[in-house]
């Protein structure tokens, strides 16, 4: 994790194990047990937990007749000779997204936030220009998904 760490502490008041540098941890658990995931709690309930699993094993096929990516899973996207409108809907607490292209023959691909929201920060549109590039993308706060991993060099405007 490079310059990162893990330790007990109390920041702001709460006690429970954070990680990441001083003055910009991110809490993985609190002192009562509870998970968290990107600042958020993502809750312990079995069926809860069984939906988050099986959001994350599912597999959605984007192309030019299903514009729309999951919000939770594998987005694959058959580009074709370019593809403009895909569309990214706002995260859920604990979603996370992964978006590749598949294949693409020509153009580039471009994914954008739905009403009001931010892929990263304040940027709204992910351009894809060649098979196998990714993004990664995580529930943040509502309508803002937070970029895990960039691969290949996706341009976020």
């Amino acid at each position: 994790m490079g310059n990162s760490y893990s330790h007990w502490k109390r920041v702001s008041g709460i006690f429970g194990l954070f990680v990441g540098k001083s003055g910009a941890e991110k809490q993985a658990f609190d002192e009562n047990g509870n998970l968290f995931i990107g600042g958020t709690q993502i809750s312990t309930d079995a069926a809860e937990l069984q939906a988050i699993i099986d959001s994350l094993t599912t597999v959605t096929a984007v192309s030019s007749t299903q514009k729309a990516c999951a919000i939770n899973g594998l987005n694959v996207v058959t580009g074709g000779a370019g593809l403009a409108d895909a569309t990214l809907a706002a995260p859920a607490p604990g979603a996370i997204c992964i978006i590749r292209i598949g294949s693409l023959s020509g153009g580039s691909v471009v994914v954008t936030g739905g009403t009001n929201v931010k892929l990263s920060g304040t940027k709204v549109k992910a351009t894809f220009d060649a098979v196998d590039e990714a993004l990664i993308l995580m529930y943040k706060a509502a309508n803002t998904w937070e970029v895990v991993a960039n691969i290949g060099g996706v341009v976020l405007a």
